[in-house]
């Protein structure tokens, strides 16, 4: 991958890496190196750990992952020194994921729960466990149809991604429907060889 300056001063920059989990949310949650279940640390390395980028210069940096029987994750997280003055100094990072999974590794999980409902708009919140050992990405389609079985609306879910043995909660929004009786059902390709799938009733009642 490369890394450029884009302002207008030199730029140093440091390299390191961490562990990471996710809760439900999506959210991270940063361990050490070497301390979180999944992590890459003894099968990864990056070269160099730290540049100095004058203004538009380029970096490359080379990371190799050694493969394993298993998933790892991490993050590479680039971080350039701190600025300002006095007691107030800012950093910037950014993160850089960094998984590995071998293509054998069965891919395995679904929807656990599909809720709809709406007030000022329709609001679908879906639950998706990774119950295999690989890391997934969840991309597909949210329809919301008629009892008759015509799509309404509809919209794009994802990509998400989902760590093996973890669960994802999302909520996917659209546009609000007029009173009746629907049917939200959500089908997400997450590369196995099947597709995750559900439904939910959605009744829309007048005000």
């Amino acid at each position: 991958m490369q890394v450029r300056n884009e302002g207008a001063r030199p730029l140093q920059l440091r390299l390191y890496l961490s562990d990471y989990d996710q809760a439900e949310d999506g959210a991270y949650l940063f361990h050490e190196p070497g301390t979180a279940r999944g992590t890459c640390q003894g099968r990864i390395s990056f070269f160099p750990d730290n540049a100095l980028l004058e203004p538009g210069q380029r970096q490359e940096i080379q990371v190799r992952i050694e493969p394993g029987a298993g998933a790892c994750w991490s993050l590479l997280f680039i971080e350039s020194a701190p600025e300002g003055t006095g007691q107030v100094r800012v950093a910037n990072r950014i993160g850089v994921r960094v998984l590995n999974a071998p293509a054998s590794l069965p891919r395995d999980g679904g929807l656990a729960e599909v809720r709809a409902s709406q007030s000022d708009s329709v609001r679908v919140e879906m639950l998706f466990r990774n119950t295999g050992p690989a890391p997934v990405e969840l991309h597909g389609t949210l329809e919301i149809r008629d009892l008759a079985g015509t799509a309404v609306v509809s919209a794009q879910v994802g990509p998400l991604g989902v760590l093996p043995a973890h669960s994802r909660r999302f909520t996917t929004t659209l546009p609000a429907l007029p009173p009746g009786d629907y049917l939200a059902v959500p089908v997400l390709d997450f590369g196995a060889e099947w597709l995750a799938a559900g439904q939910a009733l959605l009744t829309v009642r007048r005000r």
